[in-house]
């Protein structure tokens, strides 16, 4: 039996890898209409490219907090087994990076929803919130995936959300 923080953290990834299925899901199916309708009827359909950029923006943002997670983003390892100590300073170093990149993300993502707000996507008829949306939502998913690292000690596996 998890923590709270770990239960909580492994709903929060299996809800965005359900999203992230649709979310994939209509990217393809909105990718192949927009080349059978040029290629094949040529006939263009103006809202494709706009359905595209959405579903890619959470794709990009969802998956990046799943991996987070998973820990399937690159790690180099440049030091010797030898060498614990410098080691954990790097591990340091780089949950630092980790929580200024999330930081970032949220603030800076919180304010293009609010910019998003005061327009429309035209093709889709959708406030642009739903464009910026992906950024703060998948930083603060990767915040939570943070503290749970933080909280379960770096050093150990990362979980899958098979566990729970």
């Amino acid at each position: 039996m998890g923590s709270v923080l770990e239960r909580t953290a492994t709903g929060v990834e299996r809800a965005l890898e359900l999203l992230l299925t649709v979310a994939f899901a209509g990217l393809v199916v909105t990718v192949f209409a927009q080349v059978f309708a040029r290629n094949v009827l040529e006939v263009p359909l103006v809202w494709t490219l706009d359905a595209a950029q959405l579903l890619f923006g959470w794709c990009i943002f969802i998956g990046a907090a799943v991996a987070y997670r998973r820990g399937g983003h690159y790690v180099l390892d440049v030091l010797p087994a030898g060498w614990p100590l410098l080691g954990r300073l790097v591990d340091v170093v780089a949950d630092v990076a980790a929580a200024v990149v999330i930081i970032v993300l949220v603030r800076y993502g919180t304010v293009f929803v609010g910019l998003g707000r005061t327009r429309t996507s035209e093709a889709l008829g959708l406030s642009e919130v739903w464009f910026y949306l992906p950024v703060p939502l998948g930083a603060a998913a990767m915040g939570l995936f943070l503290v749970e690292r933080l909280v379960r000690g770096r050093r150990q596996a990362p979980l899958t959300g098979a566990e729970g």
